[in-house]
């Protein structure tokens, strides 16, 4: 239910559904919790796209801002690999 939840609020595809998604991440009090979100944030195909992965980096941007430190503290764990990612395909 976890992990169909957090699938259902990230195909809404705006910053609110993943700020929600990112807020029960930083909150999860299980590791099963917490592995689910996890799987279905690090599971989206649309991030696969260039288009997807575009508009990940905005919202995750955008959240690095938030007022909710665990929302922060997850949207920065989650741009970390993107850049890394991205400076190993443009090197």
């Amino acid at each position: 239910m976890t992990q169909e939840t957090a699938e259902a609020l990230l195909a809404r595809a705006d910053t609110t559904g993943l700020k929600i998604v990112l807020k029960a991440l930083s909150r999860a009090a299980h590791t099963w919790t917490s592995d689910q979100l996890s799987a279905a944030v690090d599971g989206d195909p649309e991030w696969m796209t260039e288009a997807g992965e575009s508009r990940l980096i905005r919202q995750l941007q955008e959240l690095r801002a938030d007022a909710d430190a665990g929302i922060r503290g997850e949207a920065e764990r989650l741009l970390k690999p993107i850049f890394q990612h991205r400076q190993t395909r443009h090197t």
